[in-house]
């Protein structure tokens, strides 16, 4: 018998990709949004929003209720952003 060529495929090497990262929003007195990582650097302040979008999805097993900002910062980095509707809390993802 011939042992396979490939590799078994382990579970435990498994990562997600582009999992979302907690962020801070802060907003000045004029409506100026900037992003930040918490208890840690400022990422950027947004220059503009690009798009939104509202998701609220699986409802019968997790709730999930998220609104979405795809973003531009100041020096041109695009990122999105994205608010948990139901526990409030920022998240930042690359896109």
């Amino acid at each position: 018998m011939v042992t396979p060529a490939r590799t078994p495929l382990r579970t435990d090497r498994l990562r997600a990709v582009n999992e979302p990262q907690p962020v801070t929003v802060e907003f000045d007195e004029s409506g100026a949004m900037t992003i930040g990582r918490p208890n840690g650097p400022t990422i950027g302040k947004v220059e503009s929003i690009l798009e939104t979008w509202r998701i609220d999805d699986e409802w019968w097993r997790h709730m999930i209720a998220r609104a979405y900002l795809e973003v531009i910062l100041e020096g041109g980095k695009r990122l999105v952003v994205f608010q948990d509707l139901i526990t409030g809390q920022w998240f930042v993802q690359m896109p």
